[in-house]
C-alpha cells in the first residue's frame, strides 16, 4: 500500500509503512505530519493514521535508506493544537493523494467518452421504425455521399477515444492528445466539403456537351445533374457543419471558464492561479450570462417548460459562478474545496438541465416533437461531450501528472 506525506508544502511519496514507522521511531517525522494512503481520501496527522505511534519520539538516528527529499522537511504545527484545526491550515495544497486524483480525472475524460458513446446510439425515428441513424452507411452513401459516413462515426470513435486516453494515458501527454480530438471535426467537415465540390465540377463538366436530341445523352445529363445536386448538398452541408463547429467551439470556451478553474481549485485548493482565472472567466460569464436569461424568456412563448428548463439551467450556472467568485484564496482548504466542488456540481447540473429540457419536453408534447425531439437532443448530447473536451485538455495541462508535477498555481 502506496503512503504520501507532506513535505514543503507538496505530496511526497510513493513510500511503504514500514519507512513512514521508521521516520517516525527515528524523529525525521512527527505524529502531526499530514499524510495518506490508499483507502484515505483526505490528508490526516499521522496520529491518526498509525495510533500506535502517536507518542514522543525517539531521539533521530539516520538512515542510508531515507530520500534526500525528507532533509529539509518543514517544522510542523504544535501538538497541542487540535487535529481539525492542523487539517484545515496543513501546508499541502492537494485534495486528494497523487493516484486518487489521477483515478477522478480518469473517470471525467470516461465520463465524456460515454456521453460521446451515447449521443452515437441514442435510437431515432428511422423510415421502418425506431433506429440508430448513424449506422445508416448504405443510405448515406445513395443519398449523400461516402464523406458522410467518417463523420457519422464519428463519434463511437471519440467516445472509445475518450475512455481510452483516459486510462491509458496521464497528464500532459493525454492533454496534447485530447486537443488533437478536439481540432479532429475540422477534417471531417473539410472532407465533406471537399467531396461535394468534386462531385459539382464533375457533373458540370459532362453537362457542357449534352445533345437535347439524344435521348441516351439526356439520361445521362439526368443523372449527372443528381450528382450535381447531391454535391451542392455536399458543400451546403459543409458550411453548416463550419457554423456548428464555431458555436461548438464557442461553447467549448464556456464551459472552459466555467468549470476548469473551478476543478483545478477543487484538487488544488489554495491555487492562487486558478482562483483568478475564475476570477476574469466568472465576470464575463456572468454578463454572458445575464443575456442569455433575457433571451431565455422568449422560449417561454413557444412552450412553458422549455422556458422554465432553461431559465432553471442558467440559474444553476450562474449560481456556480458567484460561488466562484466568492471562493477566494485565503479559505482553508476544506472550505475551498467543498465550495469548488458545489461550483462544478451546479455547473454540470445546468448543462444536465439543459438537455433535459431538449429530451423531456418534446416528449411530454408528442406526435412530431417527439420525433424531433429525439433528433435534437441526441445532435446537442454530442455537441455537449466534444464541448466538455476542452476543459478536461486544459486542466491535465494545467496539472500535469499528478504523482510526478507538484505544482499549485
Amino acid at each position: 500500500m502506496d503512503w504520501f506525506i507532506v513535505e514543503n508544502g507538496e505530496a511526497a511519496g510513493p513510500f511503504k509503512e514500514s519507512e513512514i514507522r521508521r521516520w517516525l521511531d527515528s524523529g525525521k517525522l512527527t505524529p502531526e505530519t499530514h499524510a495518506t494512503h490508499e483507502g484515505v481520501n483526505e490528508w490526516k496527522p499521522l496520529s491518526e493514521l498509525i495510533p500506535d505511534k502517536a507518542v514522543e519520539n525517539l531521539p533521530p538516528t539516520f538512515s542510508v535508506e531515507e530520500p534526500s527529499a525528507l532533509s529539509a522537511m518543514p517544522a510542523e504545527k504544535d501538538v497541542s493544537e487540535s487535529s481539525d484545526e492542523a487539517h484545515d491550515d496543513q501546508a499541502d495544497l492537494r485534495r486528494y493523494q497523487p493516484a486518487h486524483e489521477e483515478r477522478i480525472r480518469s473517470w471525467a475524460w470516461t465520463i465524456v467518452g460515454a456521453m460521446y458513446l451515447l449521443a452515437f446510439f441514442w435510437p431515432t425515428k428511422l423510415s421502418d421504425g425506431m433506429g440508430v441513424v448513424n449506422l445508416q452507411f448504405a443510405w448515406a452513401k445513395e443519398h449523400l455521399s461516402w464523406s458522410a459516413i467518417p463523420l457519422m462515426i464519428w463519434p463511437a470513435v471519440a467516445g472509445l477515444g475518450a475512455i481510452a486516453l483516459g486510462w491509458g494515458l496521464r497528464g500532459r501527454w493525454r492533454a496534447v492528445l485530447g486537443a488533437i480530438f478536439f481540432v479532429s471535426p475540422l477534417i471531417l467537415v473539410f472532407l465533406v466539403g471537399g467531396d461535394g465540390f468534386v462531385r459539382m465540377v464533375e457533373a458540370l463538366g459532362t453537362l457542357e456537351g449534352v445533345d437535347i436530341n439524344d435521348q441516351e445523352s439526356v439520361n445521362q445529363a439526368t443523372q449527372k445533374g443528381k450528382h450535381f445536386m447531391s454535391g451542392i448538398l455536399g458543400v451546403f452541408a459543409a458550411m453548416a457543419l463550419g457554423m456548428v463547429l464555431i458555436v461548438g467551439g464557442a461553447l467549448s470556451i464556456y464551459l472552459m471558464l466555467l468549470l476548469t478553474p473551478v476543478a483545478v481549485r477543487h484538487l488544488r485548493p489554495n491555487s492562487s492561479g486558478a482562483y483568478y482565472f475564475g476570477l476574469v472567466g466568472g465576470i464575463i460569464l456572468f454578463i454572458l450570462q445575464l443575456v442569455l436569461l433575457i433571451l431565455s424568456l422568449l422560449s417561454f412563448m413557444g412552450s412553458v417548460l422549455f422556458g422554465l428548463g432553461q431559465v432553471l439551467a442558467i440559474g444553476l450556472q450562474m449560481a456556480a459562478v458567484i460561488i466562484t467568485l466568492l471562493n477566494v484564496p485565503s479559505h482553508a482548504p476544506k472550505k475551498s474545496t467543498r465550495r469548488a466542488l458545489w461550483s462544478v456540481s451546479l455547473g454540470f447540473g445546468g448543462l444536465a438541465v439543459y438537455l433535459l429540457g431538449l429530451m423531456v419536453v418534446p416528449l411530454i408534447e408528442g406526435e412530431v416533437q417527439a420525433v424531433v425531439g429525439m433528433y435534437v437532443f441526441k445532435v446537442f448530447l454530442g455537441f455537449a461531450a466534444a464541448a466538455l473536451i476542452l476543459p478536461l485538455v486544459v486542466m491535465d495541462l494545467w496539472l500535469g501528472r499528478a504523482q510526478v508535477t507538484p505544482q499549485n498555481d
